[in-house]
């Protein structure tokens, strides 16, 4: 302790102490000079008494006060986001069966496309294969001539079924259904077939080379509808009980030359472990595509904490497993008084339990009564009544 700090320490020592020399004969006589009135019904915490300061000495000790008030707790939140593509309106483009890229038609990030465009040439020896045999099935329908009868007629019927399924087998390896129909007309197989866009779009992604190997694994490209596009702030757990879907944030994205009001459009179930955040969700129109996935956000809200009792994060004492404040009557009388916090803003604590409104606490020298209110309950004079 600095040589003040005990200085301090010793005057409050000595206004106790004449205080409570004066008082005991007093209390046990059934008069209540030392104890406020307030303090008759006020159980102080375990391990703490109250005390009672001598007239004037609470100037000398550097005891400074405040009033419990009402007030509306406001947490203004800044955080980080990116902006990334709308995930419904987005699609992965894969090939469905081993082969080679052979010819490219969509060759660069950034291009835009349109439902069943091209976008690149598959050869495939099982395709091909196939193709061959659903021609092979086609000439044999239509060029084999069987007599009349049930037997004949079953058997039609199996190579109706046979057709049918080879038709379907190319359709569900995303042969178009245009070169499908190309075959049965001209009855030319093709080396190669195309892989069409599966939807209008701007290619974000391409994994594609001409001549390159490719399974049903490999993502070739992914396209996305960039009129519409998600943002999504980074939360930390401690904040994500304010959110609500509806509220409204100002957001500053880099590049995009000026704030934009958004609303919260979801709020994700789960934390991420290693961040411990949460990605909240806001949607975004961008119909001149000036928004860019992977540009970087700043996210700037105000999270209504609800309207409570607050008093200064100066007036709290934290143990660790105990929050203490200490209550003045009538500028003398000290009670230890144990509350439950709420959130902290702007250096206010919001009291959840523990306190009324117009409680005058103490926001100076809380150490120096942590210290006595103490050393008064190890000495026997804690725990019970504050006036006993």
């Amino acid at each position: 302790m600095t040589p003040c700090g005990r200085a301090a320490a010793l005057v409050l020592a000595l206004a106790l102490g004449a205080s409570c020399s004066r008082s005991q004969p007093e209390t046990h006589a059934g008069h209540a000079t030392t104890t406020s009135a307030h303090e008759g019904h006020v159980t102080a915490p375990e391990g703490y008494a109250p005390v009672t300061l001598e007239p004037g000495a609470a100037k000398t000790v550097g005891l400074t006060t405040t009033r419990v008030e009402e007030r509306e707790f406001l947490r203004h939140l800044r955080t980080t986001g990116l902006v990334g593509v709308d995930e419904t309106r987005t699609a992965h483009v894969h090939s469905k069966v081993r082969g080679w890229v052979d010819g490219i038609r969509v060759s660069f990030i950034g291009q835009r496309v349109t439902a069943g465009q091209p976008l690149c040439g598959i050869y495939s020896q099982e395709v091909y294969a196939a193709e061959i045999e659903f021609l092979s099935l086609l000439a044999r329908e239509r060029t084999d001539s069987l007599p009349r009868g049930e037997f004949a007629d079953q058997e039609r019927r199996a190579r109706e079924e046979l057709v049918a399924a080879a038709r379907r087998r190319l359709a569900l390896w995303d042969v178009p259904k245009g070169e499908i129909e190309r075959l049965e007309t001209s009855r030319e197989p093709r080396r190669t077939f195309p892989l069409l866009a599966p939807r209008d779009g701007t290619v974000v992604a391409k994994q594609v080379l001409d001549g390159m190997f490719v399974d049903p694994s490999g993502e070739l490209y992914t396209i996305s509808d960039l009129s519409r596009v998600w943002l999504l702030a980074d939360v930390y757990e401690s904040d994500v009980a304010a959110i609500r879907i509806g509220q409204t944030a100002r957001l500053d994205v880099e590049g995009h030359g000026g704030p934009l009001e958004a609303k919260v459009a979801f709020i994700p179930p789960t934390i991420d472990e290693a961040t411990r955040t949460l990605k909240v969700r806001f949607e975004l129109a961008n119909d001149k595509r000036l928004l860019r996935p992977g540009a970087f956000a700043t996210v700037t809200m105000d999270l209504p904490l609800g309207r409570g009792l607050a008093v200064p994060e100066s007036a709290v004492i934290r143990t660790g497993t105990r929050s203490i404040v200490f209550v003045v009557h009538e500028g003398t009388h000290v009670v230890p008084r144990e509350v439950k916090l709420g959130p902290l803003v702007d250096h206010f604590y919001r009291i959840d339990e523990g306190l009324s409104t117009d409680d005058v606490v103490a926001t100076g020298a809380q150490f120096l009564l942590d210290s006595e209110t103490r050393l008064r309950a190890a000495a026997g004079g804690g725990g019970g009544h504050a006036g006993h």
